[in-house]
């Protein structure tokens, strides 16, 4: 794969550890191919844009990129330069080309490395257009572009909350078409409520900012500028609604976890968080679990040691989570007691016949456990995914345990 991007760590990559991170490529694509599918049935020739931002949700950008486009994808979203770096170098090295829409800002004095990657960078406002033109026409180059519209997130973007926000975007927006340092080719907004349904006060909310991206979308095609490339939905949005525009931003769904308990598409968990025992021993009545002592036992109980703690993503929150222990006999499900370490952890394994060595598995083979670590520890699929550190090396397979690389 020539150079390897690690943008979050400098730890050495090690080909053997305790824990690993189990990426399956041939569920990513399946998943892709899946969420392609439902995409044309609901609106045909709407594009699918893979975002891989975040090292791939966790999952590792290089190989994930590859996967996707070897299953035709062709255009790809992240948050940041260096991002845009790893994935541009990626399609070089696979002899295929692809759009790279970075989402996030980007210093104007960047301009000519935007322009050599051929990145699309987002506008954030009409005062960054403005310098980024600037910065473009300075070193002689031309940066192709989208418009973030901020309709109701609040975060980035041309603000179009109002009428009167409305009007100013659309007037802001077309002064940035026809900056010579930018090609402006698209516009986008991002919901902040996509998940809810539209009879809910949230789900509305949503609506309302569809409907302000229309009013900006419309007023900007009256003065003649017709962008090439609209998109409004995540994947929250993908599963509410039909309203795709030109193309849909899709994330979590790659990887196999749902924005919604059935997203009404058929998707394989990618990763597999896995890990090894390494120590058994007898917990004697009334004595304490790890720090705190917040777990202790009545009756002696069989407790192994995992490697695996908080700094390799494995939340303290998930304290009383189900794992499953693959012993000899069978796969089993233990409950993980008393506080996460900050490199280990601890289970019950009272009569399972664990023994060290064994493998245990957080989540990766129910479809909905990782959902259920989440839940469990008041977060969301996408931080459970994204925590998981670099310590954690990624083993890469295509298919049931058909090893092809390892991080």
């Amino acid at each position: 794969m020539g150079k390897r991007y690690r943008l979050y760590s400098s730890i050495p990559a090690w080909g053997q550890s305790c824990s690993v991170a189990e990426v399956d490529l041939a569920a990513l694509r399946h998943n892709y191919a899946a969420v392609c599918r439902a995409v044309n049935e609901k609106k045909s020739g709407t594009d699918v844009i893979a975002v891989v931002k975040a090292d791939a949700y966790g999952h590792g950008s290089p190989e994930c990129v590859r996967a996707l486009l070897l299953e035709g994808c062709r255009f790809f979203a992240v948050s940041c330069i260096q991002e845009a770096e790893a994935v541009r170098a990626t399609c070089l090295h696979a002899k295929q080309d692809a759009s790279i829409l970075i989402l996030g800002y980007t210093p104007p004095s960047f301009a000519s490395r935007l322009a050599e990657l051929d990145a699309i960078q987002s506008l954030l406002s009409y005062e960054y257009a403005r310098a980024l033109d600037i910065a473009s026409r300075d070193v002689g180059v031309t940066v192709r572009a989208h418009v973030a519209l901020d309709t109701g997130m609040n975060r980035i973007g041309f603000c179009a909350h109002s009428e009167e926000e409305i009007l100013d975007a659309v007037d802001q927006i077309a002064r940035a078409c026809a900056f010579s340092g930018l090609c402006v080719e698209g516009m986008f907004t991002h919901f902040a409520s996509a998940s809810a349904s539209s009879d809910t006060e949230s789900g509305r909310r949503s609506d309302v900012q569809a409907a302000r991206y229309r009013a900006v979308k419309d007023a900007l095609e009256e003065k003649g500028i017709r962008l090439a490339k609209h998109h409004v939905c995540n994947s929250d949005g993908l599963v509410r609604t039909n309203d795709f525009f030109d193309a849909v931003r899709v994330g979590i769904l790659l990887y196999g976890a749902h924005p919604a308990k059935d997203p009404g598409i058929s998707l394989l968990p990618v990763l597999r968080l896995k890990t090894v025992i390494s120590h058994v021993h007898t917990l004697l009545p009334g004595e304490g679990v790890s720090y705190d002592g917040i777990y202790s036992a009545d009756s002696p109980r069989t407790v192994a040691t995992l490697p695996i703690g908080y700094a390799d993503g494995l939340l303290r929150a998930y304290s009383g989570c189900l794992v499953t222990v693959h012993t000899k006999e069978g796969s089993k499900k233990a409950k993980i007691v008393g506080r996460i370490c900050m490199d280990q952890c601890m289970i019950d394994v009272t009569g399972l016949g664990a023994r060290v060595g064994d493998t245990v598995t957080f989540f990766g083979e129910d479809p909905d456990a990782l959902s259920e670590y989440a839940a469990h520890a008041n977060t969301i699929d996408y931080e459970s995914l994204c925590l998981i550190s670099s310590r954690v090396p990624r083993r890469y397979v295509n298919g049931e345990g058909e090893g092809i690389a390892d991080e």
